[in-house]
């Protein structure tokens, strides 16, 4: 009987591992599982999308024999989004391929818990970004001094480690926004140990000194520099913070400081929630002609909004709304409120979905250009496979968004339950 060999191993993981783990992580990820994937907007790595901005001013009533209004014409501009690169990477040595190399199938039950592991550690980091604001940055840094226990802003170095966005054996790099890796040097930090209760992780090498300038990004991510219209914010996707952002932020290579039109809504500072703040979110998106779907926001939000709701709350199918099953959710003003346990604390994000668009050119999908899809690593005796997936957020009209932030829980900070 012929061994295995590394083209028939390759057709088999495309088989039988390539379609679940693509499908798995779509549906996993709850804002990617409702959004529209586009393909038709993309020209290279580029998204472009046409925007009509103004009305006409052509036109008016004018008494009898007066002279006709004055012609206008509508205005148009264009939102451009750069394809964000996501990779997986699994590898496996020679002498476990030499010992299963008789038979195809023992051989990938070596691989069965890399491409398991991998899925998982993709939907949540995926998760992570669609929410982030595109800077890669997972949390800020608190006052270090000379330790390699790395102090964290408490709120959100709480909120990084309840969701596992900071674990054991995570690479990172810390530094400013205008060097990601000033801090931490040209190579990459190990986290080697996470504490939830005093807002810390211990990182490898040599001890760091640290304060409220400085972040933690994945190692790789980050980039130097300040945020522009046209720069890039890093190498991650832009999440829906930079999308339906709590201040008024560039995005799409359009700056609302002189586009005004591309702005979202927004109510900060909101303390307690009533029904009130959400009525008023939802008036400012109604205005702008917008079509509310969905509210999404934090466990313990919802909960705040359930306690408001209380004997009136209706509970939504999820079957209903075509929403993944097991995130739970009530319904105010005829739309579902979902409860995300990888939103930002503290935030209520009202959007028209129809108007969020993932561009992306393919599905996840493994790097086969040379028709295999597990090849040797040079100079190791060891096999890898790399899943990716180009891609990106963005949106068609911004105005019909809005986000309330500020909000408390049982009266204080939002902890995520």
């Amino acid at each position: 009987m012929a061994g295995a060999t590394l083209t028939t191993l390759s057709d088999i993981l495309k088989e039988y591992y390539l379609g679940p783990v693509a499908e798995q992580l779509n549906n996993e990820v709850l804002l990617l599982s409702r959004l529209n994937t586009k393909s038709e907007d993309l020209m290279g790595k580029r998204a472009y999308v046409p925007l009509h901005t103004n009305r006409s001013g052509g036109i008016g009533a004018r008494a009898e024999s007066a002279a006709l209004p004055a012609s206008g014409n509508q205005t148009y501009d264009k939102a451009v989004y750069d394809l964000k690169y996501l990779y997986g990477r699994v590898q496996v040595t020679g002498p476990s391929m030499a010992k299963t190399k008789n038979e195809a199938g023992a051989f990938l039950q070596a691989l069965k818990g890399e491409l398991d592991g991998i899925r998982a550690d993709l939907q949540k980091d995926l998760a992570r970004q669609v929410y982030g604001d595109g800077t890669a940055q997972i949390v800020q840094c608190g006052t270090t001094s000379s330790d390699t226990t790395v102090v964290l802003n408490t709120a959100a170095g709480k909120e990084a480690i309840r969701k596992g966005q900071l674990y054991v054996g995570m690479l990172v790099d810390i530094g400013t926004v205008a060097d990601v890796d000033t801090i931490s040097g040209a190579t990459p930090r190990t986290i080697t140990a996470v504490d939830y209760t005093n807002a810390t992780v211990d990182i490898s090498g040599a001890a760091v000194t640290t304060s409220s300038s400085h972040y933690i990004t994945r190692a790789g991510a980050g980039v130097d520099g300040a945020a522009t219209a046209t720069g890039s914010r890093s190498s991650e996707i832009d999440g829906l913070k930079r999308v339906v952002a709590a201040s008024a932020t560039a995005f799409g290579e359009l700056d609302p400081a002189t586009k005004t039109f591309w702005d979202n809504k927004r109510i900060g500072s909101v303390g307690a929630i009533a029904l009130d703040d959400l009525q008023q979110g939802l008036n400012l998106i109604r205005l702008e002609g917008g079509k509310p779907s969905v509210m999404v926001t934090s466990l313990g939000v919802q909960r705040e909004i359930y306690n408001l709701l209380d004997q009136q709350v209706r509970y939504v199918d999820p079957e209903s709304y075509n929403y993944v099953a097991g995130f739970q959710t009530i319904e105010y003003a005829g739309l579902p409120v979902i409860a995300d346990i990888d939103a930002p604390y503290g935030s209520l994000f009202m959007l028209d979905e129809s108007t969020i668009k993932v561009f992306s050119d393919q599905d996840w999908h493994f790097l086969d250009a040379d028709g295999q899809t597990l090849r040797q690593v040079a100079g190791y005796d060891a096999f890898e496979a790399v899943m990716t997936r180009y891609m990106n957020l963005g949106v068609t009209k911004r105005n019909n968004h809005a986000v309330l932030t500020g909000i408390t829980v049982d009266g204080s900070a939002d902890a995520g339950i």
